[in-house]
């Protein structure tokens, strides 16, 4: 899918660099111009298949100067655009310059700092679930949560971890909760360095973790070397090594006094790297083989990567409150009117945030770290706070 918006994108761009070359560079100027205006719309249009090449060729491991590339990319291209609103909407001359080269300017300004400034901004989020289901002991209960955090990817990795373990720590959580995607390709982004730097987030409860789509190999080019199911079972390795749980398809049980709820992962199968990012993976999902033996009548938590899997969890009469990620807001999310928008709605019926339906909940955080390019706008990485409150 997102090869797919680049490709669209670049066509789109292309063509009305083409527009703009023939009626404005193409006469009237000198060849040196023309041939300066050219190799610039030339330069910025084959970015991202520069970009692409480099993911066929190298190990994705290596994407950081792939991602910049698209950065710098997505930053060119949405400029430009906002100028070509003004050059071919306005017909009068000095007004379509004015309009076209304000739009670009802000644009350029909102990208910028999305990239320098947003990207690095971590932001706690305190959240409340109530629900009649909840035991009286658990009330008032305390999650911190947080997903995606794309070691891989991180510029300063080791700095914002340090900043990442000291937010959450000093929420002084019952339970921490990771919801999968901690590196972006190989095991081996999780150095030992950041084992024990990510190794210090405690909690009373202790810390747990599900895998997500890039923590299971998938995007591994040489899987001759490092053989998919290899790569996970190393990265579990580490992740226990941390101190934290991996729950890959099964359930635990949390006591508290003579109160207990339960609290199940579901792991990162064949059948939803397939279909990872599409709106009907869960129709022809099997999930009863994990919650087998689960006592419905407890309130539960389920931490599902993907939040698709919601509903079918909730119909099995499971997820009171279901912890999700993998769709980071695409990075880009805006408040207008009251509501938040989004280019993740185009692919996701949920896609941030509280969603309620019933007697379950959905969380979706937009996560700690980035893919794809290094910029987030209206959607700075997240560790939520989340509190349980018994409804009477």
């Amino acid at each position: 899918m997102f090869v797919a918006v680049i490709f669209i994108l670049s066509l789109l761009l292309i063509g009305a660099d083409w527009f703009v070359y023939k009626h404005y560079f193409s006469k009237n100027q000198s060849r040196n111009v023309r041939w300066l205006v050219a190799a610039m719309f030339v330069g910025a249009n084959i970015l991202p298949y520069i970009a692409m090449l480099m993911m066929w060729c190298f190990d994705m491991s290596s994407m950081v100067p792939m991602m910049w590339l698209l950065t710098v990319y997505t930053v060119l291209s949405l400029s430009r655009l906002a100028l070509y609103v003004g050059l071919l909407l306005i017909k009068n001359c000095y007004a379509k310059w004015l309009v076209g080269v304000s739009l670009c300017t802000i644009v350029a300004v909102v990208l910028l700092v999305g990239v320098v400034r947003t990207r690095k901004e971590l932001t706690v989020k305190s959240v409340e679930i109530s629900s009649e289901r909840l035991p009286k002991e658990f009330d008032g209960y305390r999650i911190a949560f947080f997903s995606d955090l794309h070691i891989g990817s991180l510029t300063s990795s080791t700095a914002f971890c340090r900043d990442l373990v000291e937010r959450v720590n000093a929420l002084d959580a019952d339970l921490v909760v990771f919801g999968g995607d901690l590196v972006n390709a190989r095991y081996d982004e999780l150095t030992r360095r950041l084992q024990n730097t990510l190794g210090e987030i405690k909690a009373r409860d202790g810390v747990v973790a599900v895998l997500g789509n890039h923590d299971t190999g998938v995007y591994v080019k040489d899987t001759v070397t490092l053989p998919i199911e290899e790569n996970t079972r190393l990265l579990k390795e580490r992740i226990n090594g941390m101190g934290w749980r991996v729950i890959d398809d099964e359930t635990l049980s949390v006591a508290r006094g003579g109160d207990t709820i339960t609290l199940t992962g579901i792991g990162f199968s064949r059948e939803l790297l397939e279909h990872r990012h599409s709106a009907d993976v869960a129709d022809s999902l099997d999930l009863r083989y994990i919650y087998e033996g689960v006592p419905r009548e407890r309130f539960n938590i389920s931490v599902s990567h993907m939040p698709q899997l919601w509903r079918k969890i909730a119909a099995l009469g499971y997820g009171d409150v279901v912890l999700s990620g993998h769709v980071h807001a695409m990075q880009m999310k805006a408040r207008i009117c009251g509501r938040e928008l989004s280019p993740a709605q185009i692919m996701y019926d949920e896609w941030s945030g509280l969603y309620k339906e019933g007697n379950s909940h959905l969380y979706i955080t937009d996560g700690v770290g980035s893919v794809g390019f290094h910029l987030r706008i209206g959607a700075p990485p997240e560790i939520t706070c989340l509190t349980l409150r018994r409804a009477d």
